[in-house]
């Protein structure tokens, strides 16, 4: 898997990372992303908190995870203006709010490179961005899910005008969860058996539906 080299960066930039939560909060708040079912304020700031317990997890140092923050907060306020290739649009907010800020531009690289790596279908290329899409998908392996499931599907329901029967959500969802495989060794250890469990509740939840 290929490594990123930061070792000539500053450790720690003059940024304010609280900063930057609360200009992306407040996109989030005064746009069509107040009313997301999902994909809204509190979807980012879990994946906020992800990223720093995962780094926390795979050992990263200030400024890796400066970058995962940073990336987690910003992937989604491209949602504002879009549903279907937000991921670039959130990229975009977040390249001119770090070039207004004069952040370094090799560790802007990296952020943007993390934000488009969770479009999906996900195909990180660094630990990083292995790390924010595992942030991103980490609710598969929640005791939540179903919940969260819930959310999602009134979202594409509302939004892409995509309807399901409950027999047709829980296949799709089924294989989503099957295909699916954690990037990181923190996803492959501590969320492997969470998600197992949601397999199997999605299978029972299946074979009900075709009853």
């Amino acid at each position: 898997m290929e490594t990123i080299e930061l070792q000539n960066e500053q450790i720690m930039s003059a940024l304010d990372v609280n900063n930057v939560k609360d200009y992306c909060l407040e996109i989030l708040r005064k746009s069509r992303c107040k009313a997301l079912p999902f994909h809204g304020i509190k979807h980012t700031i879990e994946v906020f908190e992800n990223v720093m317990l995962m780094g926390g997890y795979e050992k990263l140092n200030e400024a890796e995870q400066e970058i995962l923050k940073i990336a987690a907060l910003f992937h989604d306020t491209g949602m504002s203006e879009t549903y279907i290739g937000h991921e670039s649009i959130s990229a975009n907010n977040a390249k001119s709010y770090l070039h207004e800020t004069n952040y370094p531009k090799k560790k802007t690289e990296h952020i943007l490179k993390c934000i488009q790596a969770t479009k999906m279908p996900q195909d990180p290329k660094t630990l990083l961005q292995c790390i924010i899409c595992d942030a991103d998908l980490f609710h598969l392996a929640s005791t939540n899910y179903i919940f969260k499931n819930d959310l999602l599907r009134t979202e594409w329901a509302n939004y892409m005008d995509l309807v399901f029967t409950d027999e047709e959500w829980y296949q799709l969802n089924l294989e989503f969860l099957m295909e699916h495989t954690y990037h990181t060794d923190f996803g492959k250890t501590v969320l492997k058996e969470g998600k197992q469990k949601n397999i199997a509740l999605m299978k029972r939840l299946k074979n009900q539906a075709n009853q």
